[in-house]
């Protein structure tokens, strides 16, 4: 539920654009919006009702007519039927619901609110995005947004800035070293012919704890010597790849040496 403000006008603030979606839903058919208020609205007739549309620094002004008001707890449940503004329409309101719904907006949430207001940063705009939304900008998202995405906790925005047709090698060599990672990315990451000619990226791979061990006989198998010993005798991994990494060295006629720390 959105945060409203009663004053001489009602406005409505929501943390993110599915929130917006979410509250928007059933208004998008029958024009009416249900918000929580600290107190009941005592305007008569007509209401200025402002929708604060998120991380785009927009404002939509349209007119309001209370249908509804009760009391709800320490707030007031109102119940709104909105119709066109001066200058702005439901319409607008209907296409920003559509258009997050869709994740159209977000080539346009990287210009200047059109209000004249400072732009938000590409950081401030992706926090407050729903995760559904990050995961889509992921698979178009430049090379600034690409950075931040890169941290995400959510395995689907991973996924799909793999997907990212401008994804540089630099980027997916810092993706395979992240702890995060789950089987459908490593098989995303080893199915890539460019990506597994890289050593860097099968080093990180190798290194990565949460390699599947059938996984990393097809990381491992063209490794050259020096890294597979490495890798070996090493115990900063795993023990399923340092005993991948010893299977193909005894096949190139190389004993293992004894695990270093």
């Amino acid at each position: 539920m959105p945060r409203a403000v009663v004053d001489k006008s009602i406005e409505i603030h929501y943390q993110s654009p599915n929130d917006m979606v979410s509250h928007l839903a059933a208004t998008v058919a029958t024009g009416v919006v249900d918000l929580e208020c600290p107190s009941a609205p005592t305007l008569t007739g007509p209401i200025n009702v402002i929708f604060h549309v998120p991380w785009l620094g927009r404002e939509l002004r349209l007119t309001g007519r209370v249908t509804q008001s009760e009391p709800n707890g320490p707030n007031t449940s109102v119940r709104l039927q909105i119709t066109d503004g001066p200058h702005d329409t439901c319409a607008q309101l209907f296409e920003f619901v559509g258009r997050f719904r869709t994740g159209a907006l977000l080539e346009d949430s990287r210009d200047a609110p059109a209000d004249g207001g400072p732009a938000l940063s590409a950081e401030q705009r992706i926090r407050a995005m729903s995760p559904s939304l990050r995961a889509m900008l992921a698979a178009k998202a430049n090379a600034e947004e690409r950075v931040i995405l890169s941290r995400d906790a959510d395995p689907r925005v991973i996924e799909f800035l793999l997907k990212n047709p401008s994804i540089a090698i630099e980027e997916v060599r810092r993706i395979a070293s992240r702890l995060n990672l789950h089987q459908g990315h490593f098989a995303m990451l080893t199915r890539h012919p460019v990506w597994m000619n890289d050593e860097l990226v099968r080093t990180a791979l190798a290194r990565n704890p949460r390699l599947p061990e059938f996984m990393a006989e097809q990381v491992l198998a063209t490794m050259p010597t020096g890294v597979l010993k490495n890798l070996a005798e090493s115990s900063n991994v795993t023990a399923a790849t340092r005993r991948v990494a010893g299977r193909i060295l005894q096949t190139r006629g190389i004993v293992v040496g004894v695990r270093r720390t």
